[in-house]
Formats: C-alpha cells, sequence, structure tokens
C-alpha cells in the first residue's frame, strides 16, 4: 500500500500555518488580488448582472464565487464582495487541503497542493482568476481519493472521479498534461494501481478530453491554438532561439530558484537508485511542458501571466519527493525543518511582492483625483502616455478604476479607459450616458446597478501627458 502520510502530525499542522498565512494574505491584500485584470472584470460583471461568472466552459470557476455572489444577494457593500472573493478564493484551495489530509489521509498529496501555490508562486497570488489553478487543485483530490482507494472498489469512486475529471478537464485544456503525469507516475509506483479500474480511468479521462476538444473549443482556445501552430511553424526545429528560453532561466533563477533546486534533488535520488523510468518521467514532462508553454508565448512579456503556466511545475517534482523521497528519510524532523524554512522564505516573497500590484492602485487613484477638476467622472489616456511597467496591462482599467472609486460610496463612481486608438470609439465620445471598454459600450442606465455604482452623466476627456 502506498505511503501517504508523514510519520509526525507537525507537517499537518506546519500545513494548516501556512493556508492561515495566506488566508490572511488574502484579507491584507484584497484590493490588490480582486482590482487585477480577470478578477475586476469577473467581479464588476458579477455585480452588474447580479449572476455568476462563467467563460470558456470553464464552469470550475463557479465555486470559489459562491461565497461573494450569496454576499451580494443579500445587499452586502462592494468592500465585503470585494474581500469574500478575494478569501474565497483561498478558502476553495484550503478547504481540498483539509479533505486531503484529514479525509483521504493524505498529507504527501496535502504538501503538493501547498507547494503548488508557494513554492513558484510570486504574482501568481495576485492574480486569482484563473480556472487553472482551481482545476490543478480537484486534481491533486482527485489522486488524493485514488491513492486512498487504489482499486477504486467503492461504489461512490468512479462516478465520483468522473465528476471530477470532467471539472478538470473543463478547466482548462493543459491539466490533462498533468492528469496523465500523475496517472504514469503511480502506475510505475506500485502494482497496486496495475488494475482495471485504474486503467478506466485513464480511458475515461482521454474521452472527456476528446469530447471537450471536438465540442466545447471557444473563440478563445482556438486564438490559441492558432497562436501556437504559428509560433510552431515560426521556431521550427530551432526551439532553443525563442526569447522565452532565456527569460524562463532567468526567472527560474532570481523567482522560482526552488525548482532546480528539487530537481536536482529528485534526479540525483533517482539516479541513485536507478529508477530509470521515474527519472525519465520526471524530466521529460518536465522539460517537454516548458517547451510546451515557450511555444506557447515564446517571448513571455508578462511575468504574471507566465507563471500561471509555469507555478505547475512543481508538481512534477513534489509528488515524487513525497511519494518515493520523504519515505527513505529516517528522521522527519529536520524535514519539518527544511519545509518550514521554505514556506517562510516563501511567504516573504509574496508577501513583499504586494507592492507591485499596490503601485497599481496608487497610479489608479491618481489619475482618478483629476476627474473632478476637469469637470467629469470618465477619463480617456493614450497607450503611448500610460507607464505600463506599472499597469502591466492595460485592458481591465475601466472595470478596476469602477471598483476602486466606487468602494468610497456609490456616487464616487468614475472610470479610465487606457487605448491606443479611440477613433473606433468616436461615436460614443461626445455621448454623456456610456461607459467604455476595449469589450463594451454600455448604456449605463441599462447595465450598471445603482446600489453600487452610481455612475452620473459625463463625457470622456483625454488626459493630456505632463
Amino acid at each position: 500500500m502506498t505511503t501517504t502520510q508523514f510519520r509526525i502530525p507537525h507537517f499537518r499542522w506546519l500545513g494548516y500555518l501556512t493556508w492561515l498565512a495566506l488566508l490572511l494574505f488574502s484579507l491584507v491584500f484584497y484590493k490588490e488580488r480582486t482590482l487585477f485584470l480577470d478578477a475586476g472584470f469577473q467581479m464588476f460583471n458579477m455585480v452588474n448582472e447580479e449572476a455568476i461568472q462563467i467563460y470558456h466552459y470553464r464552469f470550475v470557476a463557479a465555486l470559489p464565487q459562491f461565497l461573494p455572489f450569496f454576499a451580494l444577494k443579500l445587499g452586502a457593500s462592494l468592500k465585503i464582495i470585494l474581500l469574500l472573493n478575494s478569501i474565497a478564493h483561498l478558502l476553495f484551495f484550503a478547504l481540498i487541503y483539509h479533505l486531503m489530509v484529514r479525509n483521504f489521509k493524505n498529507d504527501f498529496f496535502g504538501w503538493a497542493l501547498t507547494f503548488l501555490f508557494t513554492l513558484l508562486a510570486l504574482d501568481s497570488f495576485y492574480h486569482i482568476q484563473s480556472e487553472f489553478y482551481h482545476g490543478l487543485g480537484l486534481l491533486l483530490l482527485l489522486f488524493a481519493i485514488v491513492t486512498r482507494h487504489p482499486r477504486l472498489e467503492a461504489k461512490w469512486s468512479i462516478p465520483v472521479a468522473v465528476l471530477l475529471m470532467i471539472t478538470i478537464a473543463f478547466a482548462h485544456k493543459l491539466t490533462s498534461v498533468f492528469f496523465l503525469f500523475l496517472w504514469l507516475f503511480f502506475f510505475f509506483h506500485d502494482p497496486v494501481y496495475r488494475n482495471k479500474r485504474y486503467l478506466l480511468l485513464l480511458g475515461l479521462m482521454l474521452v472527456i478530453v476528446f469530447i471537450k476538444a471536438q465540442f466545447f473549443t471557444n473563440w478563445y482556445e482556438a486564438i490559441k491554438q492558432a497562436d501556437f501552430q504559428r509560433n510552431w511553424t515560426a521556431y521550427f526545429p530551432n526551439f532553443q532561439k525563442m526569447p522565452a528560453n532565456k527569460i524562463f532561466l532567468q526567472r527560474m533563477l532570481r523567482f522560482y530558484y526552488f525548482l532546480p533546486i528539487l530537481w536536482a534533488v529528485v534526479g540525483g535520488f533517482y539516479l541513485r537508485k536507478r529508477k530509470w523510468l521515474k527519472l525519465g518521467l520526471v524530466f521529460s514532462f518536465s522539460f517537454g511542458y516548458i517547451l510546451l508553454i515557450n511555444i506557447a508565448g515564446p517571448n513571455a512579456p508578462y511575468r504574471f501571466y507566465s507563471e500561471v503556466s509555469y507555478l505547475p511545475l512543481s508538481i512534477f517534482v513534489t509528488v515524487p519527493l513525497m511519494f518515493d523521497l520523504i519515505p527513505t528519510m529516517g528522521k522527519p524532523k529536520w524535514v519539518l525543518w527544511i519545509f518550514a524554512t521554505i514556506i517562510l522564505l516563501r511567504l516573504v516573497a509574496i508577501a513583499s511582492n504586494h507592492q507591485t500590484f499596490e503601485n497599481r492602485l496608487t497610479w489608479m487613484q491618481n489619475q482618478l483625483a483629476k476627474a473632478p477638476e476637469l469637470g467629469t467622472n470618465r477619463l480617456l489616456l493614450k497607450k503611448e502616455d500610460a507607464p505600463m511597467d506599472t499597469l502591466i496591462m492595460e485592458w481591465g482599467l475601466p472595470y478596476s478604476t469602477m471598483l476602486l472609486s466606487s468602494l468610497v460610496h456609490p456616487d464616487s463612481a468614475k472610470t479610465l479607459f487606457i487605448n491606443d486608438d479611440f477613433e473606433k470609439f468616436q461615436d460614443y465620445l461626445d455621448k454623456d450616458n456610456y461607459f467604455l471598454s476595449i469589450f463594451k459600450k454600455i448604456e449605463v442606465e441599462d447595465f450598471l446597478n445603482p446600489n453600487y455604482f452610481k455612475l452620473e452623466k459625463g463625457k470622456y476627456i483625454l488626459l493630456e501627458k505632463k
């Protein structure tokens, strides 16, 4: 039977303390988290549409939205709704951790989940709206169940596994890569997994992935696939020339330094034990996945966006670390101190990085403060005049600035729209009842929820660069 627990409970409690610290961070830095790009966009739409937001068939996104949505229905303030949105994403993963270590007696997968959100995490703590994260969390939960019941003999096991696999596959197409890695790892790990039901699990996942690819590929994923094919053609076979390779190496050495350390530790262990299959598994999936991600984004211009994809690289090393290397160690207390040191260093790095996202908010507030003296509540700024190193990306600014200004009071609602070409919006700029973004041209009376956004009449005025 596969070993899944540490011999002392202190590891479990260190995991709980880690999630508690992240939960406290999510309270303190709730604005940095909920007013950044997708999170701000989805909260803006939730409040105005009074509906849970699901995009691209990624229905797993509904799960952490229940808490802020419930608050919205109760008429809670905008601050409470945003706070609960920030907290809910952490609670989602903390609950998965609790289920794994308590209900399924699996400390090892509990720590794989904990390291998933700390080992390489930096910007990802503040970029909360990624269904990929949610799918990976449920994937680890699925294999925590499988390692608890490897023969899947219980009547509930296959139905629950299928429900989880559907949710995982629809969360993001890359989750199937990690499913395959974990499935193969345990197939090689212990003969107990070489049974018909475990094989059935793989077959069912392949069917689900096929159905999703054939019938549920949306416009966004179609664009990404077209970009991938174009980049493949442009660089094949000279993939070493992609700028993303050098950028990833630099970021790994500077920010994600525990990844190469664990590659060396796990690789050295498998070499010493002559476990060639698992050695090949770890490094073929690790470097194959990096190549896949770098082809998809060969210039890696945004650190936060790349980190979404690089974050789960930790799974390729932490699962082998937990299930193969840790059980061979005689005295777990010194391992506990190593874990505690790693976690402390990563928590400090995550907390310190809040300044990156606070700077965005400060700049936004400074621009919004100019609106009253210009006699308006709607501002425009040319992209060439905007500090993009501070803003990171500009498309979410209309939503984020509305949320930020309305936190004071619904009557204080203001918006800032940044674009490189306002000609295509010319028909709306002279009107005084529109809210503009690159996605929407909205008549205020038809869309905005007046309980939260009272955007009075006003025309868009261009901010001049000083």
